[in-house]
């Protein structure tokens, strides 16, 4: 089971209570946790609990980024891959099915690109988003609205006690029999060396991935490119909404709405875009906080 879930070590506590309670549940299930290998925040509660409980837990780590993010020690298994799409790609391929508990970028990254080769149907693996405290309302009320979201490989639960349940009364999408060795993908285009500006539309899910991808690589520092959200009817009123939330609750910086400029005419947007602000974000001090401490 691979999860998706936040880095970000300043969440409150309902949070980081469904991520011990969800890594409890994968191990007494003696099902075999696949994440994204750091300490830091959910991500390394989930793990730790999981291992304290009798799982096996696979950290899926880029090789150019393993000195500079946290790794959890005592790993079962612990996979260095090339690079962050290698890492996402490899934790799809390795998951019978996909939980997202809150997080930023990266999980709705890795979420909606699930969703987008869902609707593509190049897979049968269910999505099932964890909705702590509403976390998700707004997220899933846009997914819902939009022309290419496909119901049937999506679930939503209410916290960590009913995924196993959800999953073993779902049936499945039919899939390929043998998992496409590519997937279709945005990392690429979104990190090529050019100043053009990068303008999101019209909504759909591959759209809001694409979007959302860009902003994540931009967190990090992989691109510089400015990003504007063409907003002239509300249609993305939601997803925006959507982003407040993930900033009011620390899983993406109060910086990272600055990532992006939101315009209602498109001659606006594009000159606003001239000049938008560069933001440095320090994930260790601004998003990851303190080390877990795990037993020795």
């Amino acid at each position: 089971m691979t999860v998706y879930l936040g880095s970000s070590g300043f969440a409150r506590d309902i949070f980081k209570n469904d991520a011990l309670d969800m890594g409890a549940r994968i191990g007494l299930a003696e099902r075999h946790l696949v994440y994204g290998g750091m300490d830091a925040g959910l991500m390394g509660l989930v793990a730790q609990a999981a291992l304290d409980n009798g799982a096996k837990v696979t950290g899926i780590v880029p090789k150019k980024i393993k000195d500079s993010e946290r790794i959890l020690k005592g790993l079962t298994e612990t996979i260095l891959v090339e690079d962050l799409w290698d890492r996402k790609r490899r934790m799809f391929y390795m998951a019978d099915a996909l939980v997202a508990l809150p997080g930023g970028f990266g999980t709705a990254d890795e979420t909606l690109e699930a969703l987008y080769w869902g609707n593509l149907r190049l897979h049968g693996k269910m999505v099932v988003f964890v909705n702590t405290d509403g976390y998700w309302d707004e997220m899933i009320g846009f997914l819902k609205s939009l022309p290419d979201f496909n119901p049937d490989y999506c679930l939503v639960v209410n916290d960590p006690s009913e995924v196993f349940d959800a999953l073993d009364k779902a049936t499945p999408p039919k899939g390929p029999d043998v998992l496409p060795e590519r997937f279709p993908h945005f990392e690429d285009e979104i990190t090529r060396k050019t100043p053009d500006p990068i303008i999101v539309a019209q909504p759909s899910v591959e759209s809001a991935y694409y979007l959302i991808c860009a902003l994540g690589l931009k967190q990090l520092g992989k691109h510089a490119r400015p990003i504007g959200i063409l907003n002239g009817h509300g249609q993305f009123d939601a997803l925006l909404r959507w982003l407040e939330r993930a900033a009011a609750e620390t899983f993406i910086t109060q910086k990272c709405l600055k990532l992006f400029d939101v315009g209602t005419d498109e001659a606006a947007l594009r000159e606003s875009l001239k000049h938008q602000s560069s933001v440095q974000i320090d994930l260790h001090r601004e998003k990851w906080g303190a080390e877990l401490i795990t037993k020795s």
